[in-house]
């Protein structure tokens, strides 16, 4: 504010100042100068407050990022255990179907695999019995 008094010389501003007094009058001028400095003191606290809206606002868009960047965050943590247990289905299966396929495709494996299948079955009917059968013979000796 006092930046353009540096460039008005001594005699200037007494020129400045008598022509204020004539043009207003010795007994308005203090009213002026009240009247003045209320003015400019409401243009600062106009101009602070928008100050500090503005710096409120920017604080308040600065927690959102915080907030949607803890988000996102928080997203990838959740989606990327998700994603490697899919990827490890996926792998699975297609493990399992090329295993199916090939044991499809070949006759003899289909039926080595019958046949191991049939004699496990006959052995499985085998324990079975001869457990029934030790059973059974338990049975009675406790009766007798």
């Amino acid at each position: 504010m006092l930046l353009f008094l540096n460039s008005i010389a001594g005699s200037e501003l007494i020129v400045v100042l008598l022509f204020v007094l004539i043009f207003f009058g010795a007994k308005s001028i203090p009213g002026v100068a009240r009247n003045l400095g209320r003015g400019i003191r409401q243009v600062k606290d106009a101009s602070q407050s928008i100050q500090d809206e503005i710096k409120k606002s920017g604080t308040e868009m600065k927690r959102e990022m915080n907030v949607n960047r803890a988000i996102e965050n928080a997203k990838s943590d959740i989606e990327k255990p998700i994603k490697d247990f899919s990827e490890d289905i996926k792998s699975s299966s297609h493990e399992i179907n090329n295993n199916v396929e090939k044991i499809t495709k070949s006759p003899d494996n289909y039926q080595d695999h019958n046949k191991v299948s049939q004699s496990s079955k006959k052995e499985s009917s085998k324990k079975v019995e001869s457990q029934d059968e030790g059973s059974s013979t338990d049975q009675e000796k406790n009766r007798s």
